[in-house]
């Protein structure tokens, strides 16, 4: 290590509370949020004409600005480094898209279907209707297909049993 870079890394801006390395510019630590300067009073004007999260014109690593003034941050950032304002977590959103492989399933299987669309009603309520209508389609299809069955059956079997009759009592009269 050189002489100049000693008196780089000595001048360097540390936080008081827990003694990281922080920008010139910066007013806060970005570790423990400490304030490194005075903070603008909360009675300052709010300035919303942010990018939403995660743009970035730059196109380089996603920011999140802050809303109260504007400047990008790190994603994973807890505090503004110039203002100080906190940000609010944000909570993961959950894909709300049903899978076909569970569809197919559902329409087999209709009792999955009415368990899926039982257990995910509140929380993915697009994937619990699409389980829950594959289990009835296949439901009304079964009922469809019986019914037919039994008419077809019941067709074919007085068509066969009324000529076996009729054949049967002809012979017999014709003795």
């Amino acid at each position: 290590m050189t002489v100049e870079n000693f008196r780089e890394v000595n001048d360097m801006k540390t936080c008081p509370n827990c003694h990281n390395a922080v920008g010139d510019t910066d007013t806060f630590c970005a570790v423990c949020g400490a304030a490194l300067q005075a903070a603008p009073t909360q009675n300052a004007p709010v300035y919303n004409t942010a990018p939403p999260y995660g743009a970035n014109a730059a196109g380089g690593a996603p920011v999140k600005y802050c809303q109260h003034c504007g400047n990008p941050c790190d994603v994973n950032a807890a505090v503004c480094l110039k203002c100080g304002c906190a940000f609010t977590p944000t909570q993961p959103v959950k894909v709300d898209e049903p899978s076909i492989w569970l569809r197919i399933a559902c329409f087999f299987i209709p009792v999955l279907g009415l368990i899926m669309f039982l257990v995910e009603r509140d929380e993915r309520p697009k994937c619990a209707k699409s389980y829950g209508m594959a289990a009835l389609i296949s439901v009304i299809l079964q009922v469809v297909f019986v019914v037919l069955f039994y008419i077809i059956f019941f067709v074919i079997f007085g068509v066969v049993f009324s000529t076996a009759v009729t054949d049967y009592s002809y012979y017999m009269m014709m003795l």
